[in-house]
């Protein structure tokens, strides 16, 4: 037989089946391939012995045939078919006037080894359709499949679905999800998984109460323990992810664009391919399966410097743009440490207020009359910082000079009143003039001027998305990222963030066109650290947009303490969302402190490995960053609400090198309060060096706070000579 062998690939031929299998990043795939019917998935988890017999593997899967059910088992495929007996949700779903395309049944045509993994090719013949599963493993070791399919007839097909199916283990009884609304994105929920669980997506974007995402697991799955599967969605768009299981004890996920009635319709050869389905398998819980999405994150990022400290002008001035005021801001932002400048919404002509001129893409005259040049010269080469531009490129106002020249270029239907939300209405990308004027204005915008940075925004789900009568979701989506994609051919210096009335836009799909995604509009930091916490399951810290607000949020009137706002921001690509011409001298100094902080580390949270770890009572948090060669260490502790306990717990740091001495030092904390306390922990102004396994194993104890306050604390490797 053939052996497992570590990066390659291994195939067993049986009578019936192909064996196929891939190991990549101690993780196995392997894949039984049928002749006739859809492939099978014998195994994906941790990595099996080079000696596994795989032929015996899958002679132990083979289940007794019980009564009541199917004469010849229906099998748990990669690609379910109604036409072999699956009575749930199929991979495939169409309607044609001339062929039963409805209940295919596929049989084997190929299949090609590639670098990851493989592309299976199937064709059912009667119903004159073929499909193609890509599938593998990435070099992070998350699974990656993806489907294709193409109408072999002549007559038209209107493909109603198109599902990625992923089986998971049987014991796999508890499910978590992510929820939320506006400045509430990424709240976490679990649940006993008992019944079908649905989410169906109709906005048009993620939206904030529907990321694409669901873990399944065992059991009391935690961050540091239990066997469990993460998958996501690679989609920016209508989606439908499914957890489900059979009377025969199957389990398995489902994910798909959803698509609207009669909007997929394939001609003669023509071709339809869902999003990327991305899943990651831990077997020693949720922290191992985010370190995978994080490296798989960080392989197609390919950043190539440190991510630059922000300063963003929308809580600072909103509309009012003064060139003094500008000036001024970008100045007391340079002397704390910033190093790039973003001018935010209300720059371009006849933007005064959010009811009017989106789609005007031209710069204020009377705002700026001689342009955006001398605020960009004055950022960049007076102040050595770079300089960003907010722009909301796919929405339109009806009061905007766009919309009364072309008012047929809008998302709508025309024979029904249109539905604004935010005084505006989605511009249809998938015209090809309002395609070619928007691309046309950011193009000249990008060429005239220096731009570093571009905040996209998208303040809107989509309602009635249609040119005229077929609606046109998926066809925006696909537009949208076209138009990313040839701004980064043309302009590959600049980097996009997604925004998207703040995490209403987040994925792997768009992660592909950008490089930073504005998590939520929510600047208050204790809301801050449970929507943080969500978008850390599958994305790592440096894509993650997170500023230090002001003393007041804006968005929920909370008053915090400078320490807590810029430990909070700083677990993410900090940033600064405040009128640093209202801080007061001693609040400039302390943020520049924590930004000298952020420089000196952010290495270490952006390129090592990260983890949330939640104290025994949950009313504190520890986010914990290692780096690679587990020599240099960051954690933040948050104290979120009061303890149970009178004295805090140890707080332990995995992952040190056991017999490696290292030294802990405390580089900033919100205020000690006297009245929890009579006295600080002995080691707290101490020279204290411990060995990892100490460190790991037994832990600090850190000195008792108030609620939503925090400490930094720095582990760095001590060095041989010191250590004598």
């Amino acid at each position: 037989m053939s052996e497992v062998k570590n990066v390659s690939f291994y195939r067993q031929d049986l009578l019936t089946k192909d064996l196929l299998g891939k190991e990549q990043q101690g993780k196995t795939l392997v894949i039984a391939c049928p002749k006739q019917g859809a492939p099978e998935l014998l195994y994906f988890g941790d990595a099996l012995p080079k000696t596994t017999d795989l032929a015996s593997v899958y002679l132990s899967q083979q289940a007794a045939i019980p009564q009541g059910m199917m004469d010849k088992p229906t099998p748990m495929s990669l690609i379910p078919e109604a036409g072999r007996g699956w009575l749930q949700t199929p991979a495939v779903e169409a309607i044609a006037e001339d062929r039963p395309v409805w209940a295919a049944c596929w049989s084997l045509v190929a299949v090609d080894e590639k670098q990851s993994g493989f592309v299976i090719r199937l064709e059912d013949k009667v119903a004159q359709l073929s499909v193609t599963l890509a599938i593998g493993l990435l070099p992070s070791g998350v699974l990656r499949q993806q489907l294709t399919l193409t109408n072999q007839g002549q007559a038209n097909i209107t493909v109603q679905r198109l599902a990625c199916t992923l089986p998971v283990a049987s014991q796999f009884t508890e499910r978590m999800g992510f929820y939320g609304r506006w400045c509430q994105e990424f709240q976490q929920e679990r649940c006993d998984w008992q019944a079908t669980w649905l989410q169906e997506n109709r906005n048009g974007r993620n939206s904030q109460a529907n990321f694409p995402a669901v873990i399944v697991g065992e059991q009391g799955f935690g961050e540091q323990q239990g066997d469990l599967v993460g998958a996501h969605l690679a989609w920016s768009g209508n989606h439908r992810l499914k957890a489900d299981y059979t009377a025969e004890g199957h389990r398995y996920l489902q994910a798909e664009v959803l698509y609207l009635p009669g909007e997929i319709v394939l001609a003669a050869n023509e071709s339809i391919s869902t999003p990327e389905f991305l899943a990651a398998h831990s077997a020693s819980g949720l922290n191992a399966m985010s370190q995978q999405f994080h490296q798989e994150a960080r392989h197609r990022l390919k950043l190539t410097k440190p991510r630059p400290v922000h300063l963003n002008t929308w809580e600072a001035f909103y509309f009012d743009h003064d060139m003094a005021k500008l000036k001024a801001l970008a100045k007391a932002a340079a002397d704390v440490g910033v190093e790039r400048y973003i001018l935010d919404d209300g720059w371009f002509r006849g933007r005064h207020h959010d009811k009017a001129a989106l789609g005007d893409w031209f710069v204020d005259e009377t705002k700026y009359p001689n342009g955006l040049l001398p605020l960009i010269s004055y950022v960049r080469n007076d102040l050595g910082m770079e300089f960003g531009l907010w722009f909301e490129p796919e929405m339109v106002n009806p009061d905007s000079d766009l919309f009364r020249a072309h008012p047929d270029w809008a998302l709508q239907l025309p024979q029904y009143e249109p539905a604004l939300a935010r005084n505006q209405l989605v511009l249809n990308l998938a015209k090809p003039e309002a395609y070619q004027y928007i691309r046309e204005r950011l193009f000249a915008l990008f060429t005239e001027y220096p731009i570093d940075y571009v905040k996209w925004d998208m303040n809107r789900d989509y309602t009635q998305p249609s040119g005229d009568i077929a609606p046109q979701a998926h066809a925006q989506v696909e537009a949208l990222y076209r138009l990313l994609s040839e701004l980064n051919q043309a302009f590959p210096a600049m980097e996009i963030e997604s925004c998207s009335s703040g995490g209403a836009r987040v994925d792997f799909g768009i992660l592909n066109f950008t490089k930073r995604f504005w998590a939520s509009d929510c600047n208050d930091a204790l809301e801050r650290q449970t929507i943080q916490r969500g978008f850390s399951y599958f994305l790592p810290p440096e894509v993650m947009g997170s500023h230090i607000g002001p003393d007041k949020s804006h968005t929920t009137s909370r008053i915090h303490d400078v320490a807590f706002r810029a430990g909070t921001a700083m677990l993410g690509h900090l940033g600064i969302e405040w009128n640093l011409l209202d801080a007061n001298a001693e609040q400039k100094v302390t943020i520049a402190n924590w930004l000298s902080h952020y420089k000196q580390y952010r290495s270490v949270l952006h390129e090592g490995n990260n983890w949330r770890l939640p104290s025994a009572d949950g009313r504190a948090q520890t986010q914990w960053a290692l780096s690679q060669d587990r020599t240099q260490g960051l954690a933040v502790y948050s104290q979120l609400t009061m303890p149970k306990q009178a004295q805090t717990l140890p707080v332990r740091l995995p992952n040190l090198l056991p017999d490696q001495l290292y030294r802990v030092n405390v580089l900033e904390h919100s205020p000690l309060p006297g009245h929890l306390m009579k006295a600080l922990p002995a080691w707290w102004k101490k020279d204290l060096i411990l060995n990892g396994a100490s460190l790991s194993q037994v832990g600090l104890r850190l000195p008792i706070f108030d609620p939503e306050s925090l400490v930094l604390l720095a582990i760095q490797a001590v060095p041989v000579m010191e250590k004598h």
